[in-house]
C-alpha cells in the first residue's frame, strides 16, 4: 500500500483577552514572478477564499492597479468593501513533501481592511487538500496540531454541490 503524504503542524498559539486561543498557521512561501517571500497563512475554515494583505504584494512587485476587480465582499464589521483578486503560487513545505498550488487571493482596496492575519480559504484549497484538526490531540490542552494531506482521489465537485438537484446522483 502506497504511503499516505501528509505534512503535520501544531497550531499557533495567539494571545486573546486573559486566554489565548489556538490558530492553524501554516507557513508558506507566496511567489510571484522571479519574486517570493515567506509569510504564515492562518487556515481559515469559515472563509470562502483567501486573502492577503497588500504590503504582501507590494513586496512581491505586484501592480495593484492591473489586478482585476472582484467586486465586493463582506467584511467582520458587516459593511461591503471593494476587492481586488490576483492568483499566486503558494508552496508548503513539511518534513520530505513541498506542494505548489496556483491559489487565487482577495485584497482589499480601502486602507485599514488588511487581515491579520492573512487567510487561507476553502476555495480551491479544500479542493486539493484535506485536513484533519486535532485538538484534543495531547492531554495538555494548549497543545495540539493539525495535519494537511494532499487529495489522492478526485471527485467532480459539481456532482456534490446542493445547487445541483442530482445531488449525490
Amino acid at each position: 500500500m502506497p504511503e499516505k503524504s501528509n505534512i503535520s503542524y501544531p497550531f499557533t498559539r495567539f494571545q486573546h483577552g486573559n486566554d489565548y486561543v489556538l490558530r492553524p498557521i501554516i507557513p508558506c512561501v507566496i511567489k510571484s514572478g522571479t519574486r517570493e517571500m515567506k509569510v504564515d497563512l492562518m487556515l481559515d475554515t469559515g472563509a470562502d477564499i483567501s486573502m492577503i494583505r497588500k504590503e504582501m504584494l507590494e513586496f512581491l512587485g505586484v501592480s495593484m492597479k492591473t489586478c482585476p476587480s472582484a467586486g465586493t465582499t463582506s467584511c467582520a464589521d458587516g459593511k461591503s468593501s471593494q476587492v481586488s483578486s490576483i492568483e499566486l503560487t503558494v508552496e508548503i513545505t513539511g518534513g520530505k513533501y513541498t506542494w505548489r498550488d496556483s491559489i487565487p487571493f482577495l485584497f482589499f482596496l480601502e486602507e485599514g481592511k488588511d487581515p491579520d492575519p492573512p487567510i487561507l480559504g476553502r476555495h480551491p484549497f479544500f479542493n486539493n487538500y484535506r485536513i484533519d484538526f486535532r485538538m484534543g490531540f495531547t492531554n495538555d490542552p494548549k497543545l495540539g496540531k493539525f495535519v494537511i494531506y494532499k487529495e489522492e482521489v478526485k471527485r467532480d465537485s459539481k456532482r456534490y454541490t446542493k445547487s445541483d438537484r442530482s445531488f449525490g446522483k
